[in-house]
């Protein structure tokens, strides 16, 4: 949708407008096909007006998001990424061998770690090795992260030690993609002062703030390495 230009020899300005649907929405229905005002002839008027408009055809389509979950637990739409998918609440999805199926093949990468004290490093190490190369390859148009802050120190859930500069560095370097257009959703966190610090602390990228770095001598566990190792065999 065109906007009209401020100068006569500037070119028009273009509205961005997102439109999502799927079919699928359609198939909500009340049991047993009792009638009730909430039904898929809404969904399907809504949307055979917009067709009939040529509403559709006039948006550039993108539905290329990259979803990141770093929160510790599983989530509805990701997947389970501590120790091989046992972590609460168990199953094997989170497997490092669930890569998707069908038209998703290929699309779902889980870490699951097999520490339970992994901190910056570890988080690092796989944003570094696996994560970025990823993301520069799909060149996503907008990065979801589902932004638990469970993984934190001195979480009583996640047992992780992931600081709220480690966290940081992780929003940061998403940051080089989709032209800066990431959502955080707030998730899992459950100590007060490590939630409100790391969430500030990505907030203050968000921003643009500096970053004021954290000298470390700590590295990633031998098991990160193997972890990540395994997780690049199976997304090759």
């Amino acid at each position: 949708m065109e906007l009209p230009a401020d100068d006569k020899n500037e070119e028009p300005k273009r509205r961005r407008v997102g439109l999502v649907y799927d079919e699928r929405m359609c198939k909500h229905s009340t049991p047993k096909g009792k009638s009730h005002l909430e039904n898929p002839n809404r969904i399907s008027a809504v949307w055979n007006k917009l067709m009939s408009a040529g509403i559709p055809q006039r948006i550039r389509s993108s539905n290329k998001i990259l979803i990141v979950d770093w929160d510790v637990h599983h989530g509805n739409g990701t997947q389970k990424i501590h120790e091989h998918g046992l972590f609460y609440p168990g199953g094997e999805n989170g497997s490092h061998k669930m890569v998707g199926d069908g038209p998703g093949l290929g699309y779902n990468i889980n870490v699951p770690w097999e520490n339970g004290q992994c901190g910056d490093e570890d988080y690092i190490a796989v944003w570094d090795h696996i994560l970025i190369p990823v993301a520069k390859e799909f060149n996503p148009d907008i990065i979801l992260v589902s932004a638990g802050f469970d993984a934190a120190v001195g979480d009583p859930l996640g047992g992780c030690l992931v600081t709220p500069y480690g966290y940081s560095i992780m929003l940061k370097k998403l940051m080089d993609f989709s032209e800066g257009k990431i959502v955080l959703a707030l998730e899992g966190g459950y100590n007060l002062d490590s939630l409100a610090k790391s969430v500030l602390a990505c907030m203050e990228v968000l921003l643009e703030e500096e970053i004021f770095a954290e000298s470390s001598d700590i590295y990633p566990f031998e098991s990160t390495w193997q972890v990540i190792k395994a997780v690049r065999s199976c997304t090759k």
